[in-house]
């Protein structure tokens, strides 16, 4: 592949993204979720003169009859979106220090629209070449995770099911998401691991994920059903009303218990609601109270199995064989054995 390096004023892309000649590119990049802060820094960057890292594009859509084309913002979609808002005055950009376009001298405006922003042409390629070149660059330079990455390679049935998931109110109005899991695709990761664990049951870490998301990427001919599974979990947990500092809303907590609700419901076991409410909040305020000084061992081993290497499969097993006694009203003495 043989791509070109050259320079374009932030005029130019300013222009070009306004124009539409140059088309950002969502599947291929991280979320659109710099913070106040971050968007401010690099303002200051470019105000200041300081260089930042390339920017990629590749060929778009070119009409053969008036010769007018497009190119696409493969890498650097973050970067150019802030220079566009900084220049048109979007009231949702803060300033955090920095001058306002509108109140900049005028050769200050100019140094800012005459920035030299270093650009990498890769030309014709295809869809997948760019994605693959996307995958190099960024695991390499930007340090994306496995999922930022998935995420640019699958853009199919099974991710556009899980990201509609992963914005449900059930997880916000409960806090379940940091800004950084927000910012990092820990959302969507959670709920593919949900719902590949509901598939397949309880796997070691993220190693399921590209399988299922490949196997998945034309046609998810589960939707419906892992949908309706995912939302009577869910309600029924809603329908407990565990407190907001209750352990039910931790991530690695409530990971265990919208899975082993499923399968209860699945199995057609009847959960009868105020007996799960009573035994659970007893046992996660036990939990909390005692950690790994417990005197029973399920309740420091289900500790330990929450808050190191959690996504383990022996540790997510751990944690789903205990919920699930608890939600059966089996006594915790009779699985000791199977724990260790």
């Amino acid at each position: 592949m043989k791509t070109s390096a050259s320079n374009k004023k932030v005029r130019e892309l300013i222009r070009m993204v306004q124009t539409g000649q140059l088309e950002p590119r969502p599947e291929f990049q991280r979320r659109l979720v710099w913070t106040t802060e971050d968007k401010a820094r690099f303002i200051d960057t470019v105000l200041n003169g300081f260089p930042f890292p390339e920017i990629y594009i590749a060929n778009g859509t070119v009409n053969v009859e008036t010769g007018e084309g497009t190119q696409l913002l493969v890498d650097g979609q973050q970067r150019v979106t802030t220079l566009v808002e900084y220049f048109e005055g979007n009231p949702r950009l803060s300033h955090k220090g920095n001058v306002p376009y509108v109140a900049l001298e005028d050769d200050e405006k100019r140094r800012f629209l005459d920035y030299d922003v270093a650009v990498r042409d890769l030309g014709d390629v295809t869809a997948q070449q760019i994605i693959e070149v996307f995958r190099r660059i960024n695991s390499t330079a930007y340090g994306l995770n496995d999922i930022e990455i998935n995420n640019a390679i699958y853009n199919g049935a099974l991710k556009n099911f899980a990201e509609k998931y992963a914005a449900h109110p059930f997880f916000d109005d409960h806090r379940v998401f940091r800004a950084d899991d927000l910012k990092r695709m820990g959302d969507l990761r959670y709920v593919l691991q949900l719902i590949a664990t509901m598939l397949g049951g309880y796997f070691n870490r993220d190693e399921a994920l590209e399988h299922i998301l490949s196997d998945y990427n034309d046609e998810f001919p589960r939707e419906k059903e892992i949908a309706a599974r995912f939302d009577r979990a869910i309600s029924f947990i809603e329908e407990c009303g565990f407190g907001t500092k209750s352990r039910a809303w931790k991530r690695n907590d409530l990971f265990t218990l919208i899975i082993e609700i499923d399968r209860a419901l699945q199995e057609g076991i009847d959960l009868e609601l105020n007996q799960v409410v009573e035994t659970l909040t007893k046992f996660y305020q036990e939990v909390d109270t005692y950690g790994l000084e417990a005197p029973m061992p399920w309740i420091s081993i289900y500790y330990k199995a929450s808050v190191q290497a959690t996504n383990d499969r022996i540790n997510r097993e751990r944690r789903g064989l205990i919920i699930r006694a608890i939600l059966k009203n089996e006594n915790l003495e009779t699985i000791q054995g199977y724990l260790f």
